[in-house]
């Protein structure tokens, strides 16, 4: 008679195993992000772009690492999801709650919407600082020409408009 198999671990037949697959999808699209996996990217067919997805993210990350330049990290730069809109194309975003804004923009030219997060800081007498944007991002020039919080913001009353414009 064989000796008998010692079972250390559960093992599940392979129906179980493909059951859990939607789980996990399900967990992944209610977080909207996972970290390690690449930004969302959205580039609808018949749209043309000059600038390529990596430049995008390059000119958004330049611009929140020189805003963190300034004071504290509120948190480390990821993009979320990059979208490619066609002129005049309407465009909406979430307000700082998460909730759908009733708000909707668009711009006379191509250009990409990036939502990251990161350390942002928008001044005038005082600064606001934040940790997630929607920037819009120009495809003809490469330069940011929108962006919006989309997450709270706090005061640093420590920061002059003058030494924010300096850098």
């Amino acid at each position: 008679m064989p000796a008998p198999r010692l079972r250390l671990g559960l093992r599940r037949p392979l129906p179980w195993k493909l059951a859990a697959l939607p789980v996990a999808a399900v967990i992944v699209a209610a977080c909207g992000y996972v970290p390690g996996l690449p930004p969302a990217v959205d580039i609808p067919p018949g749209v043309s772009h000059r600038l390529s997805v990596d430049q995008v993210q390059q000119t958004v990350q330049a611009s929140v690492r020189a805003d963190a330049e300034l004071g504290r990290v509120l948190r480390p730069f990821r993009v979320t999801s990059i979208r490619l809109v066609a002129p005049f194309e309407p465009v909406s975003s979430n307000d700082p709650d998460g909730q759908p804004s009733a708000l909707t923009f668009s711009t006379d030219t191509t250009s990409w919407v990036v939502s990251a997060e990161g350390t942002f800081r928008d001044c005038a007498s005082t600064c606001s600082i934040y940790e997630a944007a929607v920037i819009v991002v120009d495809d003809a020039r490469g330069l940011i020409v929108g962006r919006d919080p989309d997450g709270p913001m706090t005061l640093d009353a420590t920061t002059a408009h003058g030494q924010a414009a300096d850098s």
